[in-house]
């Protein structure tokens, strides 16, 4: 490729609209240009980089037998593949299958690390007969992105998830909470993140005492009227499902401290969407806004029961004599003890964990960082499809997901490899392998250019501008392939063409005769490259 014929202009300043580092060096090198906030069109270096990401993550799914297609762009892929399953895969003959795609999709609200209002993703399916070998095999894609990542130099880390587990690259502006333990190394997501409270019960247990409480509209006022920690109260979070009058009620009691972690609460429930309840339906199960308690409803003694469906977290086992509503107005009751006091339908854990809470391994606090997602893999808790296994029984198909970010994996690359001077692409994702520099008009230096173009074949990007050497070494270091070559008519008296790679300061001379040598010793060529270098 000649840069003379490349379309995109580098730029000398960072533009304005590059919120971040990366972003700045990625627009001045021409690699991606926005068109409207959120909105970027990959120009040709960048959609060389980007095409790249793409080959390698698809090869690394080729890699266990993943099978490539497509789907139709306006279906989410979720409900496409299932479309497709009971016609291809009617028994257990037809198992085990990965099955994977590339597709762009909305992003609302804006995505990573460059605020995408629009991305492009990976996704994988995994089809199994049993739930332990769908996980391990996702685990396997997982572990095979999770090695490209690494081979193009970025530090990423795990973290568990509600239904499986993700890959996050560790960033300021990062859209994702992960919460870890620095002493055992438990790392999740802060929407499944877990902790540790101690439990223990004072001996005797109070007995249960109304108390006045005026005026107190919120936990903390009710804790300080009292004179009481907030641990050591109640709080009654009531939410909904459905259209109001139509759903269902689901009454949450969790310590005072702590808050509801939604996303537990609807995988625990099986339900999509919940919204807070409103106060006619708190009331017509007998409860009292701001002072409501389980205490004296009828609870659901099972999820499919009658009565009013009662959530009770972990937490009201760590620690008793606790404060908590009467359903009276202006009262409290103190001295309220589970299970001694009050029943619960369901008792599980649907706290939302947060930095300083004990490791629920170690005990050790709980820290915070942002990150972005760039890989990850969930269960589908949904039975979308039944097989009939080799006695001929119906049995439930195991689905996974697993998704990719080509494009967050570009950018988070173009924030780690740089320097003040412009982007150090790794081999695997650099636009070209080399940048070729021609210093020089001379029918001598036309000729050495054009045979090293020749035997570096497509791995070359060669600046035949007429422009000073100032300004083209200024590029190279811009767009930052891993190595850059300069032919002049010094270089070629001294012997040949000058060799740098682009993240050391060291030039050395070597012949043209080894130079393709001395390029594959710097960086190896793959399969294809080999085929396509020539000498």
């Amino acid at each position: 490729m000649l840069t003379s014929h490349l379309f995109g202009r580098t730029l000398r300043e960072p533009p304005a609209d590059a919120t971040t580092p990366g972003l700045g060096l990625a627009i001045r090198a021409a690699m991606v240009t926005p068109v409207e906030p959120g909105r970027y069109a990959w120009l040709p270096l960048g959609a060389r980089v980007l095409e790249k990401a793409r080959a390698r993550l698809a090869a690394a799914l080729d890699g266990l037998g993943g099978q490539a297609m497509s789907l139709p762009v306006s279906i989410p892929e979720e409900p496409a593949l299932r479309a497709l399953l009971p016609r291809h895969v009617a028994s257990h003959r037809d198992l085990p299958r990965l099955l994977y795609g590339f597709r762009r999709q909305a992003a609302d609200p804006p995505w990573g690390l460059w605020r995408w209002r629009e991305r492009e993703t990976l996704w994988a399916a995994v089809l199994h007969t049993d739930p332990a070998a769908r996980d391990g095999l996702c685990e396997e894609v997982l572990e095979a992105l999770h090695r490209e990542l690494a081979h193009a130099g970025l530090e990423v880390r795990r973290a568990g998830t509600l239904d499986g587990a993700a890959l996050l690259f560790p960033y300021p502006s990062g859209e994702t909470e992960v919460l870890s333990c620095p002493a055992c190394g438990y790392a999740a997501v802060a929407e499944a993140a877990r902790f540790s409270l101690p439990s223990g019960e004072p001996e005797p247990l109070e007995e249960v005492r109304p108390v006045a409480t005026p005026d107190c509209p919120t936990i903390a006022d009710v804790a300080a009227y009292v004179g009481v920690p907030t641990s050591r109260t109640l709080k009654a979070v009531f939410y909904a499902t459905g259209p109001e009058g139509q759903g269902e009620l689901v009454f949450v009691v969790i310590r005072g401290d702590l808050e509801v972690n939604e996303a537990k609460l609807r995988r625990l429930l099986g339900v999509s969407d919940l919204r807070p309840a409103t106060e006619g339906e708190i009331r017509a199960v007998g409860a009292v806004p701001g002072y409501a308690s389980p205490m004296g409803l009828r609870v659901r003694p099972t999820q499919d029961g009658a009565g009013v469906l009662v959530v009770g977290d972990c937490s009201i086992r760590a620690g008793a004599d606790f404060v908590a509503g009467a359903n009276r107005e202006g009262y409290h009751l103190t001295g309220v003890n589970y299970p001694r006091d009050f029943a619960v339908t369901l008792l599980e854990d649907v706290a939302q964990a947060r930095a300083g809470l004990p490791c629920p391994h170690c005990g050790a606090p709980l820290e915070s960082a942002p990150g972005t997602v760039l890989a990850s893999w969930w269960a589908d808790r949904a039975a979308p499809h039944l097989y009939a296994d080799p006695d001929g029984t119906l049995r439930p198909l195991a689905v996974g997901w697993c998704r990719a970010e080509p494009e967050g994996w570009v950018a988070a690359v173009a924030e780690t490899c740089r320097d003040e001077s412009g982007l150090i692409w790794p081999p695997t994702l650099a636009p070209f392998a080399v940048h070729l520099v021609v210093l020089g008009k001379e029918e001598l230096v036309r000729e050495a250019a054009e045979r090293v173009r020749r035997l570096l074949a497509d791995r070359v990007l060669c600046d035949d501008r007429d422009e000073s050497a100032g300004v083209k070494f200024a590029d190279a270091d811009l767009i930052g392939c891993p190595l850059r070559l300069t032919i002049s008519r010094r270089s070629l008296e001294a012997g040949g063409v000058e060799v740098k790679a682009r993240a050391e300061k060291e030039r050395r001379v070597v012949s043209l005769d080894s130079l393709p040598d001395a390029v594959a010793a710097t960086i190896p060529l793959d399969a294809g490259e080999r085929r396509n270098c020539r000498r």
